[in-house]
């Protein structure tokens, strides 16, 4: 069978691999992993062992799909926007500190970008979570953030 065929033929399996992971967001990323799993289930499959592909192909799957949410989570860890690691190493993150350093540093910054430093740097926020709060797009997180990057560059360069 032509894993075309194959694909066809379990793109619901995949799809309820994906609900039971109760994985939302980017779905089209989640099935495409889920394919991956397949090729690897029909790659890897022996029927002398006397397990059904159905099965093979499920467990295949979700352990594709469960390394790719692990892969991304290592990844938010690791990566972090250089801006917010500039104006963390100003910071320890304890609450009076991060006052002073918006005092300190944030004159200059927009109300929404002081929004910004408040939730993204000092409080670890998601930029959903942020857009959601200020009733705003996620795009316009972003930018905020640019530009208060910009200025907290400029500034931290004439002090350093």
């Amino acid at each position: 069978m032509e894993f075309e065929e194959l694909a066809e033929q379990y793109k619901p399996l995949i799809f309820q691999v994906i609900k039971d992971l109760r994985l939302y967001g980017d779905k089209e990323c989640f099935y495409q992993s889920g394919l991956i799993g397949l090729w690897e289930a029909s790659t890897r499959f022996d029927p002398d062992k006397g397990v059904e592909f159905s099965t093979f192909a499920y467990s295949t799957i979700r352990g594709k799909l469960l390394d790719h949410l692990k892969k991304e989570a290592l990844h938010r860890e690791r990566c972090r926007p250089m801006g917010e690691l500039i104006f963390l190493s100003l910071t320890d993150g304890s609450k009076g500190n991060s006052v002073n350093v918006i005092e300190e540093y944030g004159e200059g910054l927009t109300d929404n970008q002081v929004k910004w430093v408040q939730g993204r740097i000092i409080e670890d926020k998601s930029y959903k979570v942020i857009a959601d709060e200020h009733g705003v797009t996620v795009d316009s997180v972003k930018s905020w953030g640019r530009q208060a990057i910009k200025k907290l560059r400029k500034i931290i360069m004439l002090e350093g």
